[in-house]
C-alpha cells in the first residue's frame, strides 16, 4: 500500500508542481506586463494564490509524503524479510524482494546494520550476509491503518 501511495503521490505532486509553476509564471508575467492596479491587480493576485501557489504547495507536500511512504515501505519489507530469513539477509535477497538498485540497497542495509548492531558473515563465494539478532530487535508497531490495509490486501488476494 505504501509503494502504491508513493508512486501516485509522486506523479500527482509532479503534475501539481508543473501546473502551479506554469500558472504562477504566466500570472506573474501578466501582472508585470499589464501594469494592473486596483481591482485588476487584486484579481490577478487571487488567481496567483489559488492557481499558482496553492498547487505548488500541495505538489511539494505530495512529493514529500511519497518519498516518506517509499521509505516506510522499504523498512516494512526489510522487517518482513528478516522474519522470513530468520535474521540472516544478503544484499541479493533484499534487492530481489524490493526491486531497489543494489547500491541503494547496500546503503539501506548498512544503515540498518549500524542501527541494529548486525554482524556480518562471508561465505566461500564472497557473498556478504547481514546477521541481525531478531529476538532483541524492536519490530515496528502496526498502526490501525496498516492493519486495515493488510486485511484488505488479504481479502483481495483470497477473492482473486
Amino acid at each position: 500500500m505504501n509503494r502504491l501511495w508513493s508512486r501516485v503521490s509522486k506523479i500527482l505532486g509532479g503534475l501539481l508542481l508543473f501546473g502551479g509553476s506554469t500558472a504562477s509564471i504566466g500570472l506573474l508575467l501578466g501582472i508585470t506586463l499589464s501594469h494592473a492596479t486596483g481591482v485588476g491587480l487584486a484579481i490577478l493576485s487571487m488567481l496567483l494564490v489559488f492557481f499558482g501557489l496553492s498547487p505548488i504547495l500541495l505538489g511539494g507536500w505530495l512529493l514529500y509524503s511519497g518519498i516518506q511512504a517509499e521509505k516506510r515501505a522499504l523498512r516494512e519489507q526489510f522487517f518482513q524479510l528478516l522474519q522470513m530469513h530468520q535474521g540472516r539477509l544478503s544484499l541479493l535477497d533484499y534487492v530481489a524482494a524490493t526491486g531497489v538498485e543494489p547500491a541503494i540497497a547496500r546503503r539501506h542495509l548498512d544503515a540498518w546494520a549500524k542501527e541494529f548492531f548486525a554482524e556480518f558473515e562471508v561465505n566461500e563465494r564472497g557473498d556478504i550476509y547481514y546477521i541481525f539478532a531478531t529476538e532483541t530487535m524492536p519490530l515496528p508497531e502496526s498502526s490501525h491503518l496498516q492493519l486495515l490495509g493488510r486485511a484488505i490486501r488479504q481479502w483481495l488476494q483470497s477473492a482473486i
